[in-house]
């Protein structure tokens, strides 16, 4: 009896072992002595630090596809470049080889699970194109404290890098929720700057007015000032109203900007569509020509409304700002130190401070 015991915990003990080659979506799916590598197989030898420029490509790839999954448009390879990854994990290399910034690679299989499944309410494109979500990675640990030398907001203990007098920068502390903000610094992470005062992110039935935000976690839209939950189906206005992969289309594509609309399933990259209905995902727009769901604009091309359809279409790895004659054209990102008017002048990993653009992601 005891050694067909023996045996039978044997067996089980074999059936729960994954052998080098086997498919995984993270490191905790791979034996201890093996990692997950990008293309989804368990290799031998063990996540080490020699890893961690694939493990933050490898992060950023999962923001994309949780991105896509919430705003329903089937183009994961188009969010990288919305955000830019590669200047982004080349700052998170320099920052972790400098130590203000340390790289846990046993964690790493719990922070890819941890991006994987970020709530929808926390993937806002602003979020996601300037790298802020990498903050969720628990792999990755903030060594700089205050007053310290930093590259970016990840390197920073409870605090912000402030790199508006250039790279690198030095970690500053957030205002607390219930003080007083101008915007000029950030409210602490779970508030907003709202009438001078950062206030807590509201929950589902709260008030969410004066530029207040829904809580992440809520799933919730900000409607006629409160937050409501989002929808599978029904009336809606904006699409944030709707619940995640759905698009908010317009009954008649001909008609008004007030003409009704409703949450439908989001149209995906090439399937048809009808020009000026907003049927398509994230990062997409009914182009007219075709009648398809396509990427959003490239460089030199028109943007915002380049068919005269109001469907929607800034542009990939570049800023939708005027041209010649007066029409909107996806230019150049604002150079480092050069003038610029907001924020999305200079790029994913820029920010305009004092009307310079300035890096928010140093190496």
């Amino acid at each position: 009896m005891r050694a067909w015991l023996v045996v039978m915990m044997m067996a089980l003990a074999g059936c729960s072992v994954q052998v080098t080659g086997a498919p995984c979506q993270d490191d905790l799916q791979c034996p201890s002595a093996q990692r997950c590598t990008p293309e989804g197989q368990c290799v031998a030898g063990a996540r080490s630090g020699e890893h961690l420029l694939e493990s933050c490509r490898t992060a950023m790839e999962t923001l994309a596809r949780r991105a896509d999954q919430c705003y329903g448009g089937r183009t994961p390879e188009s969010y990288p470049r919305l955000a830019d990854a590669e200047s982004v994990c080349a700052s998170v290399v320099a920052s972790v080889q400098a130590g203000r910034q340390a790289f846990v690679p046993e964690r790493f299989g719990a922070c890819v699970r941890q991006l994987r499944d970020l709530p929808c309410g926390a993937m806002t494109l602003d979020d996601f194109s300037q790298g802020n979500l990498l903050a969720r990675c628990e792999a990755l640990e903030p060594q700089a404290a205050e007053g310290n030398a930093c590259g970016s907001n990840l390197d920073c203990q409870g605090g912000w890098c402030d790199t508006s007098a250039g790279c690198t920068g030095v970690c500053k502390r957030y205002v607390p929720a219930g003080s007083g903000c101008d915007g000029s610094v950030p409210c602490q992470p779970g508030s907003t700057c709202s009438l001078n005062v950062c206030r807590a992110h509201a929950n589902l039935g709260e008030s969410c007015a004066w530029g207040v935000r829904c809580a992440p976690e809520a799933n919730a839209a900000c409607v006629d000032n409160r937050c409501v939950a989002r929808k599978a189906s029904g009336p809606c206005k904006t699409a944030d109203e709707c619940e995640p992969g759905q698009a908010c289309v317009k009954l008649n594509a001909d008609a008004g900007p007030d003409a009704p609309r409703e949450c439908r399933p989001a149209r995906g990259l090439d399937e048809a569509c009808t020009p000026g209905a907003s049927e398509c995902g994230g990062l997409l727009y009914c182009e007219a020509a075709t009648a398809r769901c396509r990427p959003w604009r490239e460089l030199g091309q028109t943007c915002f409304d380049p068919d005269g359809t109001k469907e929607l279409a800034l542009c990939l790895g570049s800023r939708c700002a005027f041209g010649a004659f007066f029409q909107l054209v996806c230019q150049q990102y604002v150079a480092l130190g050069a003038a610029c008017s907001a924020d999305g002048d200079c790029g994913p990993t820029g920010a305009c401070r004092n009307k310079v653009c300035v890096s928010t992601w140093c190496r």
